[in-house]
């Protein structure tokens, strides 16, 4: 039969997929003799996001954890670039689990950091 899922682990004698909160365990004979075929992952966004100087990075992490709902691969990254007296930069990076929620990603991101954003300046360019 089909089984679909990512792998989570290798071992000896078992690959481990995991398929939402299921792990499913699968002989490496029936592996090694099976076709698999790679999924194709979404592109990443990566917004770079200018904020006020008393924004502090746990704070994005909150904002985004309330307004983002989009389903993510994983938690949005959040990576501080510069802080200064006037502003505090950082880079937003999240990928979605399906590549036509991209878009609406990103506008649930640019909500969410909106109300921090010093003078309301983001940059969202595609990631590398």
């Amino acid at each position: 039969g089909k089984v679909e899922g990512t792998v989570s682990s290798l071992g000896l004698l078992y690959t481990n997929l995991s398929r939402g909160d299921e792990t499913i365990m699968i002989p490496n004979n029936v592996v090694l003799s099976s076709v698999v075929v790679p999924l194709r992952e979404p592109d990443s966004l990566s917004l770079r996001a200018h904020l006020r100087p008393d924004v502090t990075p746990s704070e994005v992490q909150a904002l985004l954890d309330e307004h983002v709902t989009i389903p993510t691969r994983s938690e949005p990254h959040i990576g501080l670039e510069s802080v200064d007296a006037d502003e505090v930069v950082v880079r937003i990076a999240a990928t979605p689990t399906n590549e036509e929620d991209g878009p609406r990603l990103a506008d649930e991101i640019l909500a969410a950091v909106a109300g921090v954003t010093a003078g309301g300046e983001t940059n969202s360019e595609p990631a590398r």
